[in-house]
């Protein structure tokens, strides 16, 4: 099992922006991630909607980092439906075999603890 690609390269985004003290251009982003500015430019619209990075145009622009207390869980959450190991554990899903099933309860621990896993692992830690 792979995290997407937006949700691995969006932390490569953040880490960049992070280890700078001046906003960085996404051509430069680009040059040093090796991501697309295209992509970068996605990526950045969804990281300033949610209020990750902050973006400005002009001779001194770029981007810059406004959260670095940001999880590998937020950005799973930001870019995905969230971690969903087996459809028991989705909100609203039915199954007739809920109550009977041997697998339910192992499916939402290890979810759960997934979840633990990837909502400790923080921005600011690296």
């Amino acid at each position: 099992m792979f995290l997407p690609t937006n949700v691995r390269y969006s932390l490569r985004f953040l880490i960049e922006l992070k280890k700078s003290d001046k906003p960085l251009s996404l051509k430069n982003i680009s040059q040093t991630t090796k991501i697309s500015e295209n992509y970068l430019k996605q990526l950045a619209a969804k990281l300033e909607k949610h209020g990750i990075v902050e973006g400005r145009k002009g001779p001194h622009g770029g981007y810059r980092i406004l959260k670095t207390n940001v999880s590998l869980k937020d950005l799973i959450d930001i870019f995905t439906e969230g971690i969903k190991l087996a459809p028991c554990v989705q909100d609203g899903f039915v199954c007739t075999l809920i109550q009977n099933c041997p697998s339910t309860k192992m499916w939402q621990e290890t979810n759960k603890a997934i979840e633990k896993l990837f909502e400790d692992i923080k921005l600011e830690n690296f």
